[in-house]
């Protein structure tokens, strides 16, 4: 398989792929950037207004005040009021359009990613912990959220405030501009020194933080066992330990960015001071003006404030890259089931189904599951499969759903290899009973229209009818509230139910997986009867540990090992004397 065993789970020491993230995160920008472009243009408004306000106090300071002007004092107050609230405006209009533009490309992006998951094969399920999908649908793009509608397009600004920032500056006083040049260096030393170390904490706290939901997933499905056997404290034990992981890695995060940043705030004091000093000094030999100095103090709150933030948004940078590096890691795997290039579409079996010599293995490494497999099921008739746990029975009917694919041999749909057939339309022609049944929240006519709403209820009656189950749904009425996982029903009513959807849905073919190993006897006779009728009008498989289910079957098959030992009628196979005889026997005694 293409993925093969890839759990997601990050090493801590593993390093992000900055070009594969970067490729992701600009791919979902750039189909967007008009909205994004209009932000920043907002944005740019507002800052460009906001570095106008000292040039204002300048004005005050060494114009206004020294000529005693009352009207250019009032003029300059004006100024600055109309200069605030336009600043106001534009920023109440960026942050309204990078909400917009944002919240759009993460529901994009969820959807891209669910879409992308749901497009992979069950073994890509049976190894990644629900939780950790959970975390890449929504924690992970959380995060990026807060990249796209604050960090990326604050730090664009940010660039800009201290390029024009430094360029006024220095039009007022090159000199003393030019002396603040030397803090630059230590910046950036700083902040390599910051992303270097911090890197893989990220990675880590990343790691930690999808174990958790994936944890609780596994102790809330499982809560019935964990209190049967009086098992809390130990769920709540690891739980502790799962948090104490996570505690330790966040604290070193942010001990080392609280380092980082003390380390910026305090070149801020000492630019502050060398402005003092050496502009007092040009003040006192008439080389400059207070306004200046005031005007320079000021600019170096906007010239260190991008600085500040950027040393915050770092933090914010590191986490956003650690989810957008894992999120391309599931965006990147590739299904190892795929879609025909030309596909064939079926409506139904209009002959036969039919294994020719069919060889399966999960994995290249790995013993053959299935060996040889042969068999023909003519449209109409039905096949019965029966064998120990493990001996290969599910695994005929996952091939034939397509959910993994056989490495040697053929299986045909009237006469065309299943590979050459669309997914969709091969699976829209097979009803599936499972044993483990999963109902939806809703009603009991949601649940088997499968939310379907362009199935007329005509329908569902019908189904219903046909298979003679009527008192069943007087009892369960079709408007009845059905509960998450199907809480409210026992095992046998949600079988009947999933059970009565396969017929709602009208497939040709119907795969019965071990569908009446765990009902009531009265329940399972219902079943029975009503599958007795359908095997008249189906193209049947069933799958069961009791052989009451398969005495109606058209043909038989033994499995055992993945090899067929033994297959032809109930009555042949019990004349013959072998396996199935001796299944026979001793599920209903040697004299029946």
């Amino acid at each position: 398989m293409h993925h093969g065993g890839d759990d997601d789970g990050q090493d801590p020491k593993e390093k992000i792929n900055y070009k594969a993230t970067f490729r992701l995160l600009y791919g979902l920008i750039k189909p967007r950037k008009g909205p994004f472009l209009i932000a920043f243009v907002y944005m740019t408004s507002a800052t460009l207004l906001s570095l106008f306000i000292p040039m204002i106090v300048k004005y005050i300071i060494d114009t206004a005040l020294p000529a005693r002007d009352p009207k250019a004092l009032l003029l300059a107050a004006a100024v600055y009021i109309i200069t605030t609230l336009l600043f106001l405006y534009f920023n109440y209009l960026q942050v309204l359009q990078l909400a917009k533009a944002g919240q759009g490309l993460i529901v994009d992006l969820k959807q891209r990613i669910l879409a992308h998951i749901l497009s992979l094969d069950l073994e890509f399920y049976s190894s990644m912990p629900v939780g950790r999908l959970n975390a890449r649908v929504q924690s992970d793009t959380s995060t990026l959220y807060a990249l796209f509608t604050n960090t990326v397009i604050t730090i664009v600004n940010d660039i800009l405030m201290f390029a024009v920032v430094f360029c006024v500056m220095a039009f007022f006083n090159l000199k003393l501009t030019l002396m603040l040049i030397p803090m630059f260096p230590v910046l950036i030393l700083l902040g390599w020194v910051f992303v270097k170390v911090t890197s893989p904490m990220f990675v880590k706290v990343r790691k930690i933080a999808a174990e958790i939901p994936g944890f609780l997933t596994e102790q809330f499905n499982g809560i019935g066992v964990l209190q049967a056997f009086s098992r809390e404290a130990d769920a709540s034990a690891k739980m502790e330990a799962l948090n104490q992981k996570r505690f330790t890695a966040d604290i070193n995060v942010e001990l080392y960015t609280v380092i980082f940043f003390l380390s910026i705030v305090f070149l801020h004091p000492a630019a502050t001071a060398a402005v003092f000093h050496y502009g007092g000094i040009m003040v006192l030999d008439n080389k400059m003006t207070v306004g200046v100095i005031l005007l320079f103090v000021m600019y170096l709150g906007n010239l260190f404030e991008p600085i500040f933030r950027f040393s915050e948004h770092l933090s914010i940078i590191q986490r956003s890259f650690s989810a957008g590096h894992r999120i391309a890691k599931i965006l990147e795997l590739k299904p190892a089931l795929t879609e025909p290039a030309r596909p064939h579409y079926i409506n139904s079996v209009r002959e036969s189904i039919d294994f020719r010599n069919v060889w399966m293995r999960y994995k290249e490494d790995a013993g053959w599951v299935l060996k040889d497999v042969s068999f023909k099921l003519p449209r109409g008739k039905s096949l019965a499969i029966l064998g120990e746990t493990g001996g290969g029975k599910t695994t005929v009917t996952s091939l034939l759903f397509r959910f993994y694919d056989f490495q040697k041999g053929h299986i045909e749909i009237d006469g065309t290899d299943i590979r050459s057939l669309s997914l969709g339309s091969l699976r829209a022609a097979i009803g599936l009973v499972q044993q483990d049944i999963y109902l939806f929240p809703g009603t009991v006519m949601d649940n088997l229209k499968l939310m379907d709403t362009s199935i007329p209820d005509s329908r569902v009656h019908d189904a219903i009818r046909l298979m003679g189950i009527e008192a069943f749904f007087k009892k369960h009425p079709l408007d009845k509230v059905v509960k998450e996982k199907g809480a409210n029903l026992s095992i046998g009513e949600k079988q009947v139910i999933s059970l009565a959807r396969a017929m709602v849905l009208d497939q040709e073919v119907l795969v019965l997986d071990e569908a009446t190993s765990n009902m009531d006897p009265h329940t399972e006779r219902l079943i029975t009867t009503a599958i007795k009728n359908l095997l008249k009008h189906k193209t049947v498989i069933i799958i069961a540990h009791r052989l009451s289910t398969v005495r109606n079957a058209d043909r038989v098959m033994m499995i055992s090992g993945g090899e067929v030992k033994e297959l032809g009628t109930h009555d042949e196979l019990l004349a013959k004397g072998g396996l199935y005889a001796k299944y026979y026997r001793l599920q209903f005694g040697e004299g029946e």
